[in-house]
C-alpha cells in the first residue's frame, strides 16, 4: 500500500502517545484507581487501575488512530487528495487523547474538572470543523452520484452539521440536560440528511 502516508501515521500516533509522559511524571501522586467515565452531572460512575489508564487507554488510541489514518489514505487513492479535510480528521483522535487524558489525570489528582462540558467543546468544535469543509466535496463515497448532486447534499448535510455543533458549545452554558437533549438531535439531524440525499439523488 504505497499510497499510505506513514509519516503522518507516525507523527500523529507519538502524539497520541504524549500523555504517557505525563502519567509517568504523575504516576506516585495518582490513585491505584482512577475514574474514567462520568455522568452528566460530572459524577464518576467507571472506574480503571492506574496502570490502565496511563499505558492501556492512550495505546488504545493508537490503533485507532492508525486504522482512521489508513482509511483516509485509502479514501484519498480512491476518490482524490482533500488535503484540509484529511488534516482534520487526522488529528481528531490526537487532540482528543491529548485532552481527554490530560483531564483524566487532573481528575485523578482530586482537581475538579467538568467533564461534560469539555465533551460538549470537543464535539462541538470538530463538528464546526468538518461541518465547514463537507461543501468542498463534490462526490459521495460509495455512491454513484453526479457532482452537481453530491455538492448539494454536501452543502446541506454541511450547515446541519455546523448547525449541531454550534447547539453544542452553546449547551455548555446551560444546564447538564442541555447537552444530553443535543446528542438525542443527533438521530433526527441523521435522519433528515439521510432523506435529503435520497430525495436529492432521484431528482432528475
Amino acid at each position: 500500500m504505497k499510497f499510505i502516508k506513514w509519516k503522518s501515521v507516525i507523527i500523529t500516533s507519538v502524539v497520541c502517545l504524549l500523555p504517557v509522559f505525563l502519567g509517568l511524571l504523575l504516576w506516585n501522586k495518582l490513585p491505584d484507581t482512577m475514574a474514567i467515565h462520568f455522568n452528566i452531572y460530572n459524577e464518576p460512575d467507571n472506574f480503571a487501575s492506574k496502570g490502565f489508564v496511563v499505558f492501556g487507554m492512550p495505546f488504545f488510541m493508537v490503533l485507532l488512530q492508525i486504522v482512521c489514518c489508513i482509511i483516509n489514505d485509502i479514501n484519498a487513492h480512491k476518490y482524490g487528495e482533500r488535503k484540509k479535510i484529511e488534516q482534520i480528521t487526522k488529528w481528531i483522535i490526537p487532540v482528543m487523547t491529548i485532552v481527554l487524558q490530560t483531564v483524566t489525570l487532573v481528575c485523578g489528582l482530586g482537581i475538579k474538572v467538568d467533564i461534560r462540558k469539555v465533551a460538549a467543546i470537543i464535539v462541538g468544535v470538530v463538528f464546526l470543523l468538518i461541518g465547514n469543509y463537507l461543501p468542498k466535496f463534490d462526490y459521495i463515497k460509495n455512491y454513484d452520484i453526479d457532482t452537481q448532486k453530491a455538492r448539494k447534499i454536501n452543502r446541506f448535510i454541511g450547515f446541519e452539521t455546523v448547525v449541531m455543533g454550534g447547539l453544542m458549545l452553546v449547551s455548555i452554558f446551560l444546564p447538564p440536560i442541555a447537552t444530553v437533549v443535543c446528542l438525542f438531535l443527533l438521530i433526527p439531524y441523521a435522519v433528515v440528511g439521510v432523506i435529503y440525499g435520497i430525495k436529492v439523488g432521484r431528482c432528475k
